[in-house]
């Protein structure tokens, strides 16, 4: 029986023992409010308790399977490793590496009767390629049920292709994951690549390099994240959804701001309220339990993060519906090329509703906009803060390409540039920009290393901290691109940056190609060097794409990455 039918159960036999509480079966069935109140007041002390105990029978059995794998130490009993995990949210990677560094598997469990907060990370990469491929079925997406965190996301993202589930605990058996796939795919074919993308991401580089050679004068410092954002959006505006976007020459970027705001308040917010939300999801009756209930309604509606969150959200909805109704009234829509086309166009075999593309286009920002501009705004830090690199890589490009060479997808193999490979394999591993993924077992399994992992479990793996490991990487936390030459790609088991698997990222050679084409323009044409006193305020953001915060230490949140830009030729 599910938790509600044994609520139910209890109801009843509680009615017929409390006969001094409760006068007679007729008056609380006949509907006053007195009897309804009473009726109700029964019900929720016995959800609340019903609720515990097969949450904690649930939980209990879940830490026996885990009996042989280390547990992390709790740092409540009632609320296990939740208050520290609160604690070190601002640091969150580090923490996640510093707890579970030496072990190859490790777990963790969060309220004392909520089985949903078990979370076992993996950095084995067996392991790792057990639950991304060999056993994909069996792990996916959490559902959002009884887990805030990803309640909220699937509030931000919908069902967008990095929500959507798979494999045998999917409702459709996956089939909105492997459609949406499946469509984006046709994107990235090689005749679309050399003969599209490459011209876009071309144009933009050379428009950004007319932006700072009219702004840069190397006394005021430049946001170049900012920069790097506006390109990403600019490029993606044209890729993804075939409507240009001009961000970088001053174009107000309304969607893009609503973005970064709905991002970083929803996993804030989520983040921190993972205790209140578990607690009243799992144990209040309706109507004031649930994700849906009073209790989290109230609790939404006096949060200014929340309420930030909503306001940004609608301005996304709204110009993402924007997008949509012009790609279908679009008289020339048979001959485009974009993702939204594609999918709009695949509409005569299946339908799909405006929320659930608005859903494609959200996922798609998020996926070409996001991760390449924070892999760039890192690259440049790096730079920044380690001239003698700089130098070197300014050195390969200018003996490669001279002062005035646009380079094409065929002149940026790691033969041919090794160093700036390097550069670019060496800032994927300290900053990757994804840097935490996670799946949920939908069934028991057991890892290659004999591991025994309970359904419901969640699955964490960390490439921001695999990428620190000393024992793979030696003087992790040097940035040295030489580790990288002469190359040989890594396993994505054991560099799992574009995930890996069924779910690799589509779209990751058009990323390392945008990447290396824009740094070889600017590191051409400027030198870059960090703003006096910005290093010790350097640090990761608060999102699920890690950008550059220089907020530590401050009391207002930042995302800048200020920059000293000097054209090179009046330095040589």
């Amino acid at each position: 029986l599910s938790r509600d039918s044994w609520c139910c159960v209890a109801v009843l036999a509680t009615l017929n023992m409390t006969q001094n509480l409760v006068p007679s079966w007729r008056s609380l069935l006949w509907p006053s409010s007195l009897g309804l109140l009473k009726v109700y007041g029964i019900y929720g002390c016995v959800r609340v308790v019903v609720g515990i105990m097969v949450g904690w029978i649930r939980a209990r059995r879940m830490e026996r399977i885990l009996k042989d794998v280390p547990q992390h130490p709790n740092s409540s009993f009632l609320f296990g490793v939740l208050p520290e995990m609160i604690a070190n949210f601002y640091r969150r990677h580090d923490w996640n590496d510093e707890r579970s560094r030496g072990l190859p598997v490790s777990w963790s469990r969060g309220i004392l009767w909520e089985p949903k907060g078990t979370v076992v990370i993996v950095r084995d990469p067996a392991g790792i390629r057990h639950f991304l491929k060999d056993a994909f079925p069996k792990y996916t997406k959490p559902s959002g049920v009884n887990d805030p965190r990803f309640m909220f996301l699937k509030q931000f993202l919908g069902e967008g292709i990095f929500i959507a589930q798979h494999g045998v605990g999917a409702p459709d058996e996956g089939r909105s994951w492997m459609m949406q796939r499946k469509i984006a795919s046709n994107i990235f074919s090689r005749s679309n690549f050399n003969n599209y993308m490459q011209s876009v991401f071309q144009n933009k580089s050379m428009l950004l390099i007319k932006s700072l050679q009219e702004t840069c004068n190397g006394s005021e410092p430049i946001d170049m994240q900012q920069c790097f954002f506006n390109f990403t959006m600019d490029s993606i505006m044209d890729i993804f959804f075939g409507e240009h976007a001009d961000l970088l020459r001053g174009q107000p970027n309304t969607y893009g701001a609503a973005f970064d705001e709905a991002h970083s308040c929803v996993v804030e917010y989520s983040f921190k309220s993972t205790g209140f939300h578990a607690l009243v999801q799992s144990l209040l009756p309706w109507p004031l339990g649930g994700d849906r209930g009073l209790a989290c309604l109230l609790h939404n509606v006096l949060s200014s993060k929340y309420r930030r969150f909503w306001w940004a959200w609608r301005t996304l909805d709204a110009e993402s519906r924007r997008l949509i109704r012009a790609c279908r009234a679009d008289p020339n829509l048979q001959e485009r090329r974009d993702v939204l086309a594609l999918f709009v166009k695949a509409e005569e075999k299946e339908s799909m509703s405006e929320s659930f593309l608005r859903d494609v286009v959200l996922s798609f920002v998020i996926a070409g906009r996001d991760t390449t501009a924070c892999t760039l705004s890192w690259l440049f830090y790096a730079l920044s803060v380690n001239p003698e690199v700089q130098e070197k890589l300014a050195e390969e490009i200018r003996q490669v390409f001279g002062s005035d060479t646009v380079p094409g997808f065929g002149d940026l193999a790691h033969s041919k540039l090794p160093y700036l490979n390097g550069v670019v394999y060496e800032t994927l591993r300290l900053w990757p920009p994804v840097p935490l993924d996670l799946k949920e077992a939908q069934e028991d399994d057991v890892l290659p290393d004999g591991s025994c992992i309970p359904r419901h479990a969640k699955l964490i793996f960390l490439p921001y901290a695999m990428g620190r490991d000393p024992a793979v990487y030696p003087e992790p936390l040097v940035f040295r691109p030489e580790r990288w030459i002469p190359f040989s790609a890594p396993s994505p088991y054991e560099f799992p940056v574009f995930q890996a698997g069924p779910r690799i990222c589509l779209g990751m050679e058009m990323a390392i190609f945008e990447i290396k084409l824009l740094t070889i323009m600017l590191v051409r044409s400027f030198s870059f060097e960090l703003a006096p006193g910005e290093a010790e305020h350097i640090h990761y953001s608060r999102k699920l794409t890690m950008s550059v915060a220089n907020d530590k230490g401050r009391p207002s949140e930042s995302e800048q990455l200020l920059l000293n830009v000097k054209p090179r030729m009046s330095q040589d």
